[in-house]
């Protein structure tokens, strides 16, 4: 309890200096970390309870990490920005002083919910279901499950002798939607989909349907072709024709692409014609000279001039068969890890093709490296696609696949 008056407010013993007892809460690990980074003893330091209610900050990230990094809390804490999640990630920083909010990563999100007197979870509750046309009791439900609403709405609160706390933001995502909840109760939300696309990440391509289908699926994570973006192919058992289909003129001409020269693939392809007008700049002959070359080539994007803003790189590997087939599971993570490393580094975004349905075991073996998975079919109604979130645990229902523009 952070009123026992054998702690000193941080959750630190006063009578022999200790965390003994108690040191799996969050806001110990957090006064922990932060002295130990400042090389200052935990008692040295100011209260953490006048910055925020610590059994709700407690309450908030004691989950099991199931959910991934969700809730995080973002404060300022003793001149440092601290950025805590649920998964026991604890990050700090020196804050720029003109950074009023602290939260700088989810610029995608959009105000819907000035502070009023209905509680934090149900003005979520009802901006979500305004937006998705879901049931607010099944937003609600949601809601529950992903963050505890108590604590939520008591992070920021007064303390009880009427002084005021700065509070802190939290962010945390639920059933396809962004939500950050700031010191002030205001509520903000954006589409998960949307950040994925804004600010990068690695999308898996999973379905036993005919290329035509995955070839739609990639063209729309390619980007729009009215926007100035940067194409990176790492072919790996299809020709350079998919550049040509999946791209406009422009932006197809301006691609990079790295061939993997596969000798089956060169036999069964032998005399067709394939589009002239790609850049092929690397033509590996093995898989690990392929890994070395797309990360180079994606980190050479990342510190040159061409790349303007998060999203603007947008890298296609197709497909991850051959590699399946040749290194087997262990050796597939292992040689896309830092290529989906890199595409993080840059703000890139990345999908990664894989012509199998997604039970298949091994789509189970390789989601972990991903951020989605964009899972295809062939339904009565025609083509359809589905998105699985693996960060909230999300799954969008099923919908039409078509290029975009076209639906």
């Amino acid at each position: 309890m952070t009123n026992d008056r054998s702690r000193n407010g941080a959750g630190v013993d006063e009578r022999d200096g200790t965390t003994a007892g108690i040191r799996s809460r969050p806001s110990i690990s957090i006064i922990e970390r932060f002295a130990k980074e400042t090389d200052r003893s935990p008692l040295e330091l100011p209260p953490l309870n006048e910055t925020v209610d610590v059994d709700a900050l407690d309450r908030l990230l004691e989950t099991d990490g199931s959910s991934g990094p969700w809730p995080t809390v973002v404060f300022r804490y003793a001149n440092r920005r601290i950025r805590a999640t649920a998964d026991g990630t604890i990050e700090l920083s020196n804050p720029d002083e003109t950074d009023v909010s602290v939260v700088d990563e989810w610029t995608h999100v959009s105000i819907v919910e000035e502070s009023d007197d209905r509680a934090v979870a149900v003005r979520i509750a009802s901006a979500i279901a305004e937006r998705s046309g879901w049931d607010r009791s099944q937003v609600r439900t949601a809601i529950g499950d992903a963050v505890d609403p108590d604590a939520l709405a008591r992070l920021s609160r007064q303390r009880e002798n009427g002084i005021s706390r700065p509070g802190a933001t939290v962010l945390f995502s639920v059933l396809g939607h962004d939500v950050v909840v700031d010191p002030g109760g205001t509520v903000s939300i954006g589409s998960t989909l949307g950040r994925l696309k804004r600010t990068g990440g690695n999308v898996l391509i999973a379905g036993g349907v005919p290329d035509a289908l995955v070839d739609v699926a990639s063209a729309n994570l390619l980007g729009d072709p009215d926007r100035d973006r940067r194409h990176l192919f790492a072919l790996i058992d299809r020709d350079r024709r998919v550049v040509c289909d999946r791209l406009a003129p422009t932006d197809a001409a301006s691609a990079q692409v790295v061939d993997y020269a596969m000798t089956a693939r060169s036999a069964t392809s032998a005399g067709t014609p394939v589009a002239d007008t790609t850049a092929v700049v690397d033509e590996p002959t093995d898989l690990d000279e392929l890994e070395a070359t797309v990360d180079a080539r994606i980190r050479a994007f990342g510190t040159g001039t061409s790349l303007s803003e998060p999203g603007d790189l947008r890298l296609c590997v197709d497909s991850l068969r051959p590699m399946l087939d040749e290194r087997g599971t262990d050796g597939t993570v292992a040689l896309l890890e830092p290529i989906c490393e890199a595409v993080r580094d840059v703000s890139g975004l990345g999908h990664y093709v894989l012509p199998v349905d997604r039970d298949d075991p091994l789509v189970d073996t390789l989601e972990s490296l991903f951020d989605a998975t964009i899972e295809l079919r062939v339904g009565d109604p025609g083509p359809q696609q589905r998105w699985h979130l693996h960060e909230s645990g999300y799954t969008t229902d099923w919908i039409g696949l078509a290029r975009s523009g076209e639906r």
